[in-house]
């Protein structure tokens, strides 16, 4: 159904953009507003984080937020998006993340995996698994 697939990847593109548009306020209430609670994410060192409730996880993000502005990041974007069909409501969606700094300069970046779940007509992150080398 390439109808239908079209359409879910521009969904989980939109909903990536969102992403995108929550990172960059630096806050960490913005990005937990797309996140399930309760939620599990493999970490870039290797750890995994579960998380309960929908302030655990703007804990969680803030943290990271604010070491992404220490290291110079002030915006970030995503590219190489690949979405995977995963019954009727969810899909495994793919990204590589670019942190920019000021200048536009890339000054991180890594791959990702969300398992994203529709609740209440809206798309949400449940697991996140970093692509560790």
């Amino acid at each position: 159904m390439p109808g239908s697939s079209r359409a879910l990847r521009d969904e989980v593109a939109a909903f990536f953009g969102a992403f995108v548009e929550a990172v960059s306020t630096f806050k960490g209430a913005s990005v937990a507003a797309l996140y399930h609670a309760p939620g599990v994410a493999l970490r870039g060192d290797g750890s995994i984080a579960v998380v309960q409730t929908r302030d655990e996880i703007a804990r969680f993000f803030q943290g990271a937020l604010d070491g992404y502005h220490r290291d110079g990041c002030r915006s970030a974007r995503f590219k190489g998006l690949d979405v995977v069909p995963m019954g009727s409501r969810s899909a495994l969606g793919t990204v590589t993340w670019e942190l920019l700094g000021e200048d536009g300069r890339v000054v991180r970046h890594w791959r990702q995996s969300y398992n994203l779940v529709q609740v209440d007509g809206g798309w949400q992150v449940l697991t996140s698994i970093a692509h560790l080398a």
